[in-house]
């Protein structure tokens, strides 16, 4: 089993994520149109609600060029990027475009096997099957945003793409973090957190800080990233947190959408976060870098 693909994305469940995309495209785009497009979306406070439009085209019609032609280096993919045609104008076309770029993204995860090779922006996962659970993730977080951005109550996200949502976090997005820091940057692990879901496994992260001084202007500059720790981390004498909650309400954390919580339509959540104030300072600092 790869690191980076679950069993439930593999073989005859490919299709599942290609209904989970489809469903959750569909409804995110139900509910932004009903918003005003200059509504700001509240968990991306930069972008209003075309532009969230307009991040869902872009997204789909990218990954749907990365799938069809076969890119496998950096070099592909700037010629991709440098080709994408410019944003439309106005709402209609908008959506011509984004319903579009969503038909050629499904069309090539239907077609594409997760071990087929393909272009992918974190080192360890070159291949379709991380694709795919990226966009199954990405389409489910997007979708809360709109709602949010409509003032729709929040549909939960079934518990086991929630915890899989949580995983992938863990095993991606912040260890993809590291991957990005500048050559001459330094890190140090600074904290242990114990992230455990009801009626789940409990999961460690560490967290470490990163300096760097920049080299066009020698700022110094820092920052944190997280990601899974080595065998010996319980024996490091770290400062500790341990972070509680739902599969759904960890999910919604992790990507930096706790405010959803108290939208959600089934009722509020919470999660609960106890530690040493080094480590839950640490964990704040990490959730604030976000994932759009």
């Amino acid at each position: 089993m790869s690191l980076v693909t679950p069993w439930w994305f593999d073989g005859a469940m490919s299709h599942d994520a290609v209904t989970i995309i489809r469903e959750e495209s569909e409804r995110a785009v139900a509910a932004l149109t009903a918003a005003d497009p200059a509504q700001r979306v509240p968990t991306c406070p930069d972008w209003t609600a075309d532009d969230l439009l307009w991040h869902l085209a872009e997204v789909h019609e990218f990954w749907a060029a990365i799938l069809s032609s076969g890119a496998t280096t950096e070099e592909e993919v700037r010629a991709i990027e440098e080709g994408t045609a410019p944003r439309p104008d106005d709402r209609e076309a908008l959506l011509e475009r984004r319903a579009a770029a969503t038909d050629a993204l499904l069309a090539q995860l239907t077609a594409r096997a997760d071990h087929e090779p393909a272009w992918f922006w974190f080192s360890q996962a070159q291949h379709v099957g991380i694709a795919r659970r990226m966009q199954t993730h990405e389409a489910s977080i997007h979708r809360v945003d709109a709602e949010l951005t409509a003032a729709h109550p929040v549909t939960p996200i079934p518990a086991p793409l929630a915890a899989d949502g949580l995983a992938h976090v863990l095993d991606v997005m912040w260890p993809a973090d590291a991957e990005w820091l500048l050559d001459q940057a330094e890190s140090s692990p600074v904290a242990l957190v114990e992230i455990a879901p009801e009626d789940g496994s409990a999961q460690l992260l560490e967290i470490s800080r990163w300096y760097a001084t920049r080299p066009r202007d020698g700022e110094e500059v820092e920052g944190v990233f997280g990601r899974r720790p080595a065998s010996d981390a319980a024996s490091r004498d770290l400062p500790r947190a341990r972070v509680t909650g739902s599969p759904l309400a960890l999910d919604l954390w992790a990507w930096g959408r706790a405010q959803a919580l108290e939208h959600l339509a089934g009722g509020a959540e919470k999660i609960s976060i106890q530690g040493d104030d080094a480590a839950t300072a640490a964990l704040e600092a990490l959730i604030a870098v976000g994932h759009d």
